[in-house]
């Protein structure tokens, strides 16, 4: 089936052809976000800005992960999580623990990613075999607060 020229037009323009997925802009604010959701379902209390606090690791132009944005989430000026969120399916993990974080309350992020994207949600020996880690260990279920302080 032909390609409609205007639509080859965007494409061609954008960086993308018609099966490949767009790489998605995470503003910096969004990925701290997510970060502090995913510290928040690890039993993390992150409104104590004293003690817990997330900054980017890496830059724009050299990021710690290509494709990916990386949130560093640090306990009382020690990392505890290299948080990487997939810049095509907004999925994150931690590279080092390969730990893969599928909290319920990300995947609304995720699905918009995902859909803006046009990309696929990647398994999770995908996600670790794309940064060299393994095996991977899939987060899913929510810890209380009271378990961490």
């Amino acid at each position: 089936m032909p390609l409609n020229p205007s639509l080859a037009l965007i494409l061609l323009l954008l960086g993308a052809s018609p099966a490949e997925h767009i790489i998605m802009h995470i503003p910096t604010s969004e990925a701290i976000r997510v970060a502090q959701t995913i510290a928040k379902n690890e039993g993390y209390d992150v409104r104590n800005t004293g003690k817990y606090y997330f900054d980017v690791l890496g830059s724009t132009e050299k990021p710690l992960i290509a494709g990916y944005v990386s949130i560093g989430f640090y306990i009382s000026g020690s990392i505890r999580s290299s948080i990487s969120i997939s810049e095509t399916t907004g999925q994150a993990f931690d590279m080092d623990s390969c730990e893969i974080f599928d909290y319920p309350d990300l995947r609304p992020f995720q699905d918009r990613i995902l859909r803006l994207s046009k990309a696929r949600r990647k398994t999770p020996q995908e996600l670790a075999d794309e940064v060299g880690c393994s095996p991977p260990r899939v987060l899913t279920k929510p810890v209380s607060y009271s378990k961490k302080k």
